[in-house]
């Protein structure tokens, strides 16, 4: 038995360096919308799509900095599965809570990149997904086309989004609120530029 049955909960994986206001976004757009009970922020031990990073715990504080609203949370439960790769992760969560409806969010940046990640057609075959649009400027980006073109029979129309947690998958939406252009390697760059100073 785990405290989290019956919750839906979105889960919200990432490098976190830093983390700021455009990961928010992404994860109050998602907790909303979607209708779940909760969002739990994961920072990845180590991205492998990525060069090493600073110490997880470290990233982990750039979450907490933010505030996190209600129904909210930090979890360790990537860090403590020991898992590298998402896949992975997933099979372990829904193991050890085969009770708790969870999401996986993601920004439209990182679905995009969906295909180079290991397993990803079982990613989606196991669990719902909500791409969440972020940056640019004008009409909200669509998502990659690649992505989308493969994924195309499975969309669920944005205005049934609520409906997402409740679907078996393969299923996901891609949700286009009020964009934020905010990004962490501009972030870096402008800490980097501020040392040098």
């Amino acid at each position: 038995m785990s405290k989290y049955d019956g919750l839906s909960i979105g889960l919200f994986g990432g490098s976190f360096n830093p983390a700021h206001a455009g990961h928010m976004h992404v994860a109050k757009c998602g907790l909303n919308p979607l209708g779940l009970d909760r969002v739990f922020w994961l920072a990845t031990p180590q991205n492998p799509l990525k060069d090493k990073q600073p110490s997880y715990e470290s990233r982990v504080e750039t979450v907490r900095a933010l505030g996190l609203p209600p129904r909210m949370e930090v979890s360790h439960m990537e860090r403590d599965f020991g898992t590298q790769y998402t896949i992975d992760f997933i099979r372990r969560a829904q193991e050890a809570h085969p009770k708790t409806r969870f999401v996986f969010l993601m920004g439209a940046d990182s679905f995009e990149q969906l295909p180079l990640w290991k397993d990803w057609h079982e990613i989606t075959e196991r669990i719902p997904i909500a791409v969440i649009a972020r940056g640019g400027t004008g009409l909200a980006p669509k998502p990659s086309n690649t992505t989308a073109l493969m994924m195309t029979d499975y969309r669920l129309p944005e205005d049934k989004a609520h409906e997402l947690k409740n679907k078996p998958a393969p299923v996901w939406t891609f949700l286009t609120p009020p964009l934020n252009n905010l990004s962490s390697s501009s972030i870096r760059k402008a800490m980097a530029k501020r040392k040098t100073m």
